[in-house]
């Protein structure tokens, strides 16, 4: 008797760790899809910021353009 439920306590464990597996395996391939989305994420969030810089800097420059070309229009009026 003391042999058969020693036996069936094996099973038990047996299931258990196989259960355990699948539960680890389960948040293994969730935790590495939350990081995969996030990647994605961050590599959208940076491209954002460079498109943001480069419009900056094109911004800047048409404003120091603009600027100089009024200062030297108002400098060559002043020359007259």
């Amino acid at each position: 008797m003391c042999q058969r439920g020693h036996h069936k306590e094996n099973k038990m464990e047996e299931k258990e760790k196989v259960e355990l597996l699948i539960r680890m395996d389960e948040r293994i391939k969730n935790i590495y899809n939350r990081m995969d989305k996030f990647e994605t994420l961050f590599t959208n969030h940076l491209a954002h910021h460079e498109m943001w810089e480069e419009d900056i800097k094109r911004q800047v420059r048409w404003l120091v353009g603009s600027a100089l070309t009024a200062a030297t229009g108002v400098g060559a009026w002043g020359m007259m």
